[in-house]
């Protein structure tokens, strides 16, 4: 049920000097990742080798159309299928009990690049960032258990390769994802390196340019924030709805769009300047301290990307 219930903050993001938004579908089907872990406890066995991501992909362009000379990256909520990517590390006496399990569960990330150029033929080189948004981690083993939510792991910034082109009204976005995270578990102490290798492309419409847009900061701190949002009709109202249950689809009557948050609450509302700009400027209580958090903005007609983060 959407309604006025919970007060959520976020600090303050610039919004990027880039000119046209894009809110790009994961072809989730098709980007087969393959991953590999290290440790510093032995070599791992993974369950399954390869996954798919899916989600949402936010894509700054010069242009809503080809040819494009600059792009940028201002987010994703993107998640792994399966949601559990397990692994092992076997013992070396056959007949013993694994040295270390993990199960890593519900993962979502944010990918986030400085401007880049983009040459005629579309091929691009950007410097890449990964940063976790939700998700928990379960060791077992020799080592001791716990799960512990692996929220805000960030990458080194990684360069990566890519392409962008356009056919009719499709645009379609090329990665060549190969990006490594390092996840400390504090109960056991165990660090594993991450690396995820494989193709990541997105489609958006290219008269669905200017889309709406929600940004915010990573993580969000508790207290007093704001929470930036571009592409809105100028001089309207926009409300902003949140959610701690994650991903979702809830149609919402009174606006006539489909939010992509579950359990929806009303967070926030505001109107947008005569460019469709404005901001959120809202609260975290105390309660919600190292949680994931969810949430989307939306006026009549039109709702944004969905943003993910946790609260510091």
């Amino acid at each position: 049920m959407f309604k006025i219930l919970l007060p959520l903050a976020l600090c303050a993001v610039p919004l990027s000097a880039q000119t046209t938004q894009f809110s790009a579908v994961l072809d989730q089907p098709n980007n087969v990742v393959s991953w590999s872990v290290s440790t510093s406890i032995g070599n791992v066995n993974l369950s399954p080798t390869t996954f798919r991501i899916g989600g949402t992909m936010e894509i700054l362009l010069d242009s809503a159309n080809a040819p494009f000379t600059t792009g940028a990256l201002n987010g994703a909520l993107s998640f792994t299928s399966p949601s559990t990517l397990s692994g092992e590390i076997p013992n070396p006496i056959p007949f013993l009990p694994p040295i270390a399990t993990f199960d890593i569960q519900n993962m979502e990330f944010y990918l986030q690049s400085p401007s880049f150029t983009i040459q005629p033929n579309g091929d691009f080189t950007a410097t890449l960032t990964l940063t976790t948004t939700a998700g928990t981690n379960t060791m077992g083993g020799l080592f001791g258990s716990g799960t512990e939510p692996i929220y805000g792991v960030i990458s080194p910034p990684t360069v990566v390769t890519g392409n962008v082109s356009q056919n009719g009204n499709t645009i379609t976005f090329h990665l060549n994802l190969n990006i490594t995270v390092t996840i400390v578990d504090p109960g056991t102490g165990v660090s594993s390196d991450i690396t995820f290798n494989g193709p990541l492309d997105a489609f958006a419409d290219s008269t669905q340019s200017g889309s709406l847009h929600l940004q915010g900061g990573l993580p969000l701190a508790l207290g007093g924030n704001v929470l930036n949002f571009s592409g809105a009709t100028p001089n309207t109202t926009v409300f902003l709805a949140g959610s701690l249950a994650g991903r979702g689809s809830v149609f919402i009557p009174p606006v006539g769009v489909t939010l992509g948050i579950a359990n929806p609450v009303q967070a926030g509302s505001a109107t947008a300047d005569a460019s469709g700009n404005g901001s959120f400027s809202i609260a975290i209580p105390g309660n919600l301290a190292l949680k994931s958090v969810w949430l989307q903005c939306v006026e009549v007609g039109r709702a944004s990307n969905v943003f993910g983060s946790w609260v510091q």
